[in-house]
């Protein structure tokens, strides 16, 4: 009861003894009581959980995108993550039974997908890729970086990554998984915990140079001019490596940017390969 809006009301006449020792009482219930919890918390209310389309990876050691809710999944982790950049990352994408197209920030970002959602799969290295070489043939997989030096190409993104790097380990030219690596919102390459990157002398060979055996990151280990793979170099710059359609190894291209049709994101069971 109030006398205008937001005024308490006044009693009228006095309480007497047995009404106020009363009220009292009430007074120093309602001050010292203490509810339990039994009947204090309120059942949680069941959250309307957005159903999540049911994705499937196929169970081999390497696989490309086959599954199409899983590329509408990752074009939408893309798009959410990158706004500003659909156009050089799902506006690359494209999907016919298997999603097509390929360049390092998308490799990039797909792994980062994979990692978000605790997936077992990630995306496949190259020394991955060359235990089953005839699976790609006629395709090309983005694999790797290749800073050579602090210099266009790409300069800027080199000297970003190089900061990142350290004077300790900055033997040019060197080698980057893309696996592992992370892009802020320009699209730098950013280190992680989980970075694999080494020098490696074979990106110093003349261009075209032959080779047959690997070392442990799947790169020519020495020249072989028996051999019908060839590696490409160039001199400067921050370029991407990947596996061309003929099964050589490309690490002359400088744009980053670039994707079609035959490009290809491949996933290799992540767990599965550390147990080895």
């Amino acid at each position: 009861m109030t006398q205008q809006l937001g005024e308490p009301y006044q009693f009228k006449r006095k309480l007497s003894d047995d009404s106020a020792r009363d009220l009292k009482k009430i007074e120093d219930w309602i001050k010292n009581y203490k509810p339990s919890k039994e009947y204090v918390e309120e059942p949680k209310s069941e959250e309307k959980v957005e159903e999540r389309p049911k994705i499937n990876i196929p169970s081999g050691d390497l696989n490309f995108i086959t599954d199409e809710n899983l590329y509408k999944e990752i074009v939408c982790y893309i798009d959410k993550t990158f706004p500003a950049h659909t156009k050089i990352l799902s506006g690359k994408l494209s999907f016919d039974g298997v999603m097509k197209g390929s360049n390092p920030y998308i490799a990039t970002a797909v792994d980062m997908f994979l990692k978000s959602i605790n997936d077992t799969h990630r995306i496949a290295t190259q020394k991955d890729l060359e235990t089953n070489l005839e699976m790609f043939r006629g395709f090309y997989e983005d694999t790797g970086l290749v800073l050579r030096s602090l210099k266009d190409p790409n300069k800027d993104k080199a000297n970003y990554l190089s900061k990142q790097i350290g004077k300790a380990n900055s033997t040019l030219p060197l080698f980057l998984d893309l696996r592992g690596l992370k892009l802020d919102a320009n699209l730098n390459f950013n280190l992680t915990e989980e970075s694999r990157y080494k020098t490696a002398n074979c990106l110093n060979w003349e261009s075209g140079a032959k080779y047959s055996e690997i070392d442990e990151f799947g790169l020519p280990k020495e020249k072989d001019e028996n051999s019908s793979r060839q590696i490409w170099t160039l001199k400067d710059g921050l370029v991407r490596l990947y596996l061309l359609r003929d099964l050589d190894l490309v690490s002359d291209y400088e744009g980053l940017e670039d994707s079609n049709d035959v490009g290809r994101v491949v996933l290799v069971n992540f767990k599965k390969e550390l147990l080895k």
